[in-house]
């Protein structure tokens, strides 16, 4: 365990029953006519003739230049029941995708993946870009597909997939993923609105990460000149003095981008930004300029990943474990997703999803023996935290308005307790932080306006801090 693990991990968790489901990722703000596309039960066919001259312009060379090429598009799908969908053919363009590992070489017959670009008037209800993964490093097919969809069942944006059989001029090439482009058409369904959208890739070998205009960043979405968003967001995460979260709540949704990395963590992401190539990643900007995280590439999950990783590059993760109270929001995302890993069945979900792609897949046995140990991995971590306090109250009295009476009881001492924190917000505000004796079990937090609360302790043992157990209530 690194001295930045030794400091920082478990600072909490807090205890809230929840209930969420694959079905339901996010509340629907924009035509969504494709979503049948994006069902890993649905296997669509797509042909495609790619003319000589085409072919000639892309290069067997993973670092040159990738134009997209004229190409004609025609996809087909047949349900058991309904009717048939048919589109095209239609003249579109396309480019090889893939990078190392997963790089073909297009014109010489391997199996490549594909991005493909859609003129008005010619797209797939509604659709401007297909992304065709070749999952050449997921030898299951169902990696992909499983740790999106609990990505999204922790309510963090992430991709839908779906699968394709793909015939390149007459030549069967396999099945691919047919996993959802994040752009214009797609990024609705998640944000009301974009004001950049960009994709971080291989760590620093690309470019400097704390440089917004390096070759680590590509703008997939808003202006490529004016990065000013994405410098702040770096140069204030950057910033180790005290005060970490209170200076990057304003800019950085921080419950959401703790789940992202809490998942990497649980899904076995050792290829994601919180891991130690900080790799397959986008950043998000709202309409305001606040950032969320979303995931990609995750076809090599479900294999091995570390809850603190001593990469200098993924600046927002190191200064996040450094800082009590987000460090304590990662361990929170970590127990909540805990909580919920049991219930999502993957497992069951692995053996149903790989009957799609049995045909071509190297089963899921590999998958399902992680996903069976990964909730007692984590359960052993928890056990050598402290104690959480026990028998929370939290209580108003309308004779001292704007205050909160907050109590506990003494955990047992498995570890030593050399105090407590106690931690509070109204809505969805940013956390105030105070700590106490290890002798004090109460606390009245005073000066507060009218509002609905937030409030959790935790015990405090050294640098490592237990889970914690929150309330919630009303102020007058």
């Amino acid at each position: 365990m690194t001295l930045l693990g030794v400091r920082v991990r478990a600072l909490f968790a807090t205890l809230v029953a929840t209930t969420l489901t694959f079905a339901a990722p996010a509340p629907t703000r924009a035509v969504d006519d494709a979503k049948w596309m994006f069902d890993p039960s649905v296997m669509v066919q797509v042909n495609l003739t790619i003319p000589d001259s085409s072919m000639d312009q892309i290069s067997c060379d993973m670092a040159a230049e990738r134009p997209y090429v004229p190409a004609t598009f025609s996809m087909t799908y047949t349900p058991r029941r309904g009717a048939a969908k048919s589109f095209g053919p239609w003249a579109i363009t396309l480019k090889v995708k893939g990078q190392y590992g997963s790089f073909r070489c297009l014109p010489s017959g391997e199996k490549a993946g594909l991005k493909l670009k859609f003129p008005s008037g010619s797209r797939p209800d509604g659709l401007k870009k297909l992304t065709l993964n070749n999952m050449v490093q997921d030898g299951s097919m169902v990696s992909e597909v499983l740790s999106y969809e609990a990505f999204r069942a922790l309510g963090v944006a992430a991709p839908r997939t779906g699968y394709a059989q793909v015939t390149i001029n007459g030549t069967y090439r396999g099945i691919f993923l047919n996993v959802e482009t994040l752009d214009s058409v797609a990024l609705p369904r998640w944000f009301t609105g974009t004001q950049h959208l960009y994709e971080g890739s291989y760590g620093s070998w690309w470019g400097d990460v704390g440089d917004a205009f390096s070759g680590h960043y590509e703008v997939d979405e808003g202006s490529e000149d004016v990065r000013t968003d994405l410098q702040n967001l770096l140069d204030t995460a950057r910033d180790g003095s005290d005060g970490w979260y209170a200076r990057m709540h304003p800019i950085a949704d921080l419950d959401q981008m703790t789940k992202m990395w809490a998942a990497e963590w649980f899904l076995g992401h050792w290829d994601g930004y919180s891991q130690h190539i900080t790799n397959n990643y986008y950043l998000h900007a709202d309409g305001g300029g606040r950032f969320t995280m979303m995931p990609w590439g995750t076809d090599q999950a479900f294999q091995w990943s570390d809850r603190y990783n001593d990469s200098g590059d993924h600046h927002l993760f190191n200064g996040c474990v450094a800082d009590p109270i987000c460090g304590g929001m990662y361990v929170d995302a970590l127990a909540f997703t805990e909580s919920k890993w049991n219930g999502w069945r993957l497992d069951r979900r692995a053996d149903t999803v790989y009957r799609v792609v049995a045909a071509e897949s190297g089963g899921v046995a590999g998958i399902k023996a992680f996903i069976a140990t990964r909730d007692d991995e984590h359960r052993a971590w928890v056990a050598e935290l402290p104690r959480i306090p026990s028998s929370l109250s939290a209580s108003t009295s309308r004779s001292r308005p704007g205050e909160i009476r907050v109590s506990w009881r003494r955990p047992s001492l498995a570890v030593p307790i050399t105090g407590y924190a106690v931690e509070y917000r109204t809505g969805t505000g940013a956390w105030t932080r105070t700590t106490t004796a290890a002798s004090t079990t109460s606390l009245t937090l005073t000066g507060l306006p009218a509002g609905s609360y937030t409030v959790r302790v935790r015990s405090l043992s050294d640098l490592l801090q237990s889970p914690s157990v929150s309330r919630s209530l009303s102020v007058r």
